[in-house]
């Protein structure tokens, strides 16, 4: 704690930056038909209160009351709460697997015994605030934009929020010409310089995130065990985490000489090895980056599979031939039509990017995705 509260935002920056984060968001506040209609269907099948999931709701063309009452809730609790105090309401809590089993070489077989989870923290008033937002690329622009000004950040910075999937361009070109660039999501921070990669990891950045932005962020924060957490699934999760990571950064200058900070920001070694970022590895060719790594679970609401406490499940898959020759292809960094993942993942909008289209297009083909 003392180490995070000596490298905190100074009250002053922290208001400022909360007060350019509070008007961006409200000015963009609206009933939009057309809004909610697009955030159901992305939403559909995630839950909004527990038992109750998206696609349940009323559709928006059909019961406008419905929403206009949800509308005035969610407002109210942002004018009343969320930028004074922190948010003293129950959230949902869950949990998802973290499976602690290594991936070995020829095995496809696996007996997993889960022994981690990742705690996941929701309350509707923040988590949808952004059904109501039609202009959300524009909202983290002005925030991260202020906060550039702010932390005095005069680098190339880019960020997915607000890049889209222009950062894994910018991540190719870094390392073949020697260009400069901070590349960054939540607690995931990669620095090019001169032609290397220096990949950082934020340290329990969902414990630490709220300590170093500071009391005027709490509005949107959880407090258990003496300090404030930043909840897994409300609408600036990655807006916060990015924000902490600027921060830390911007006071850091050794970072780009590849030096971190203990217990803070950590260098991540083994990224830089195939250089790895947000899902590919660049390292074989920086103009065909390749998937890397193998996950065995999806963190996806469809793919779920209920499973009772003290009971074992065996999961099979069957893989199309058709998606089995992506995912091949994708290790070596190709497509069936002979070009590279780059071909797909720069064309990605700010406003469409989630985070899940590395696998998306190996899964269900680029025309799916289009």
């Amino acid at each position: 704690m003392d180490l995070l509260d000596s490298i905190s935002l100074p009250d002053n920056i922290a208001e400022e930056l909360l007060s350019i984060k509070k008007n961006a968001l409200m000015k963009r506040l609206t009933l939009s038909t057309d809004t909610l209609t697009k955030y159901v269907k992305e939403h559909e099948d995630s839950s909004i209160v527990p038992r109750v999931k998206w696609g349940m709701l009323p559709e928006p063309s059909e019961d406008m009351a419905f929403w206009k009452k949800f509308y005035d809730n969610v407002k109210a609790n942002f004018d009343n709460h969320i930028w004074t105090e922190a948010f003293n309401t129950p959230f949902n809590f869950g949990s998802r697997q973290r499976v602690p089993d290594d991936v070995e070489r020829d095995k496809i077989h696996y007996d997993l015994e889960i022994d981690r989870t990742r705690i996941v923290m929701f309350t509707p008033s923040l988590s949808s605030v952004f059904a109501f937002v039609p202009d959300k690329v524009g909202f983290y622009q002005e925030v991260i934009e202020g906060a550039l000004d702010l932390f005095e950040i005069n680098d190339h910075f880019l960020t997915p929020m607000t890049h889209g999937g222009e950062v894994y361009g910018t991540a190719s070109e870094a390392l073949r010409n020697g260009d400069n660039a901070v590349i960054c999501l939540g607690d995931d921070v990669n620095v090019f310089r001169n032609g290397v990669q220096y990949a950082f990891d934020g340290v329990n950045w969902e414990t630490q995130v709220g300590t170093i932005l500071g009391a005027p962020f709490h509005g949107t924060k959880t407090y258990f065990g003496g300090m404030y957490h930043v909840p897994s699934g409300v609408f600036d999760t990655s807006l916060d985490d990015t924000l902490a990571s600027m921060w830390v950064y911007s006071q850091n200058d050794d970072m780009k000489k590849g030096i971190g900070m203990p217990g803070v920001m950590e260098r991540e070694e083994m990224d830089e090895d195939v250089n790895f970022m947000l899902g590919l590895a660049y390292n074989y060719d920086p103009e065909m980056p390749r998937l890397q790594g193998l996950k065995l679970t999806q963190d996806k609401a469809d793919a779920a599979v209920p499973l009772p406490s003290g009971r074992n499940l065996e999961l099979t898959a069957k893989w199309k031939e058709d998606e089995a020759e992506r995912w091949y292809l994708g290790y070596h960094g190709t497509t069936p039509t002979g070009g590279t993942l780059l071909d797909f993942l720069e064309k990605i909008k700010p406003e469409d990017f989630r985070g899940g289209e590395v696998s998306d297009l190996v899964s269900q083909g680029a025309d799916a995705m289009t």
